[in-house]
């Protein structure tokens, strides 16, 4: 269950760490509006959220059966 957990929560984390970022430079850096902006941020917080999960899950997977 721990494993579950883990996998979750690293991806939660990562997820709302990069949107953050994305949002704090897109609001500095575009001229867009800020629906794009959050928009963005929130499909590079998934992306990189699910990514990040994906390489955990993976690695514990692995570890357990070693």
């Amino acid at each position: 269950m721990w494993r579950g957990i883990l996998v979750l929560a690293v991806g939660l984390v990562v997820g709302v760490a990069v949107s953050d970022v994305v949002m704090a430079y897109e609001l500095v850096e575009a001229r867009a509006p800020f629906a794009e902006v959050r928009l963005a941020s929130w499909m590079a917080g998934l992306c990189c959220g699910s990514l990040a999960a994906v390489l955990v899950g993976i690695a514990v997977t692995i570890r357990r059966r070693r």
